[in-house]
Formats: structure tokens, C-alpha cells, sequence
């Protein structure tokens, strides 16, 4: 009777120590499978992220990825305002537009411009105008250098501009924009950390016609 007894003892050791084991194998599966559906989602997320990645060009290097830095992505949201607020409008919020950028000046573009979008202004009322700047991104081109000790960028951006009157796209054409820009601090004022101090929109193929709002093009 001792030994079934003891044997008996065993047995129910061994059912609790297997109970225990199939507890824990259980738990471990649940862990793995959680992981492994993380993972997986993890995985879908990095190649949306990867597929979704702008891709950018850089003049004469050698064939791979580029990320994008703080300042490339600041210059073209930039860049965009500037050529939006200035080629973008009807001949009621150009006034608007114009006096909303000119925080973004420097003290040489606040001069050379003022007499540039007076005239602007003024014609853009009298007919009635309103433009339409439709840019492509594709033709974005930053130049960094250095003048007087302090950073400089210069932009080139292409773009398909619309004339509009009554309502109705009376002419369109190709023009490329030409801004250069200071690097300044990010502040709360100026969250680009860029100043605008030349900036130059022509036609391009060969048409004659240009407006430019700093001729001396200095910072």
C-alpha cells in the first residue's frame, strides 16, 4: 500500500509538472504569435514608408538612395509658399499675399520688391486678373554656397503658369522661378529658418518677357 501510495504521489507530481509545462507552452505560443503579427505589421509599415519615400536626385553622384535632410524638406515647402503666394491669386488677395510674405524678406528684397508688386498689384486690380502656378516639383534645383561668411541656396523651380480672366485660362505658359534664400534661425516667426532675397520668375523657351523683383539679386 506504501508503494502505490508513493507511486500514486508520483503520478500526481508528474500530471502537475506537465499541467504546468503545457501552461507555459501555451503562454509561449500566445508570445510568439503576438511577436510574430507585431513584426509583420511592423514590416508592412516600413514598406508602405519605403514606397512612399520622395526620391531625390543629386547632380553628379553616384547611383543610390538619398534621404531627404531638415533643410531639404524646409527649402521646398519654402519655396512653395513663396511661388504660390506670388504667382497664385486673384486680383483681391494679391494685396494679402504679398503683405503676408514680406516677413520672410530680407531688408535688400523688402526695397527691390516694393515697386515690383506695386505694379503688380495695381494691374492684377485693373483687369481683373488672377494667375494659377501649377509647379513641377521634378525641375527642383538647390545650389548651396556660401557669401559673406553666410549660407546661401539658390532655387530653381519650373512651373506652368495660367493667366485667368472672366473665369476663363486666357494663356499658359512655361516659366522657371529663381530664388535665393539666407539661412536664418528657426523661430517661431520664421519656422522655414530661410529669408527670401532675390527672386526672378521668366518664361523659358526663348519668350522675352520676364519679371523679376530684385535685379541686383544680392543678400
Amino acid at each position: 500500500m506504501d508503494f502505490i501510495a508513493r507511486a500514486g504521489a508520483v503520478v500526481d507530481r508528474a500530471h502537475r509538472t506537465a499541467g504546468v509545462l503545457l501552461i507555459l507552452v501555451v503562454v509561449l505560443t500566445a508570445v510568439v504569435i503576438t511577436q510574430w503579427l507585431k513584426n509583420a505589421e511592423l514590416n508592412k509599415q516600413i514598406t508602405m514608408f519605403a514606397t512612399r519615400m520622395p526620391v531625390y536626385v543629386v547632380p553628379g553622384s553616384t547611383r543610390g538612395i538619398y534621404s531627404p535632410t531638415e533643410d531639404d524638406l524646409l527649402i521646398r515647402a519654402f519655396v512653395d509658399q513663396i511661388t504660390q503666394s506670388f504667382n497664385t491669386f486673384t486680383y483681391e488677395n494679391l494685396s494679402g499675399q504679398y503683405n503676408e510674405m514680406r516677413s520672410f524678406f530680407t531688408p535688400e528684397m523688402l526695397t527691390f520688391s516694393q515697386t515690383y508688386f506695386e505694379k503688380l498689384i495695381k494691374d492684377s486690380q485693373a483687369d481683373r486678373r488672377s494667375s494659377l502656378f501649377i509647379p513641377d516639383h521634378q525641375t527642383l534645383k538647390v545650389e548651396k554656397t556660401m557669401e559673406n561668411g553666410r549660407e546661401i541656396r539658390n532655387v530653381t523651380l519650373r512651373g506652368s503658369l495660367q493667366t485667368i480672366l472672366a473665369g476663363s485660362v486666357v494663356e499658359s505658359v512655361p516659366v522657371e522661378t529663381n530664388l535665393k534664400l539666407g539661412k536664418v534661425v528657426i523661430s517661431k516667426a520664421n519656422p522655414f529658418g530661410f529669408l527670401l532675397a532675390s527672386y526672378q520668375a521668366k518664361r523659358i523657351n526663348g519668350a522675352e518677357q520676364a519679371q523679376n523683383s530684385n535685379p541686383r539679386g544680392g543678400f
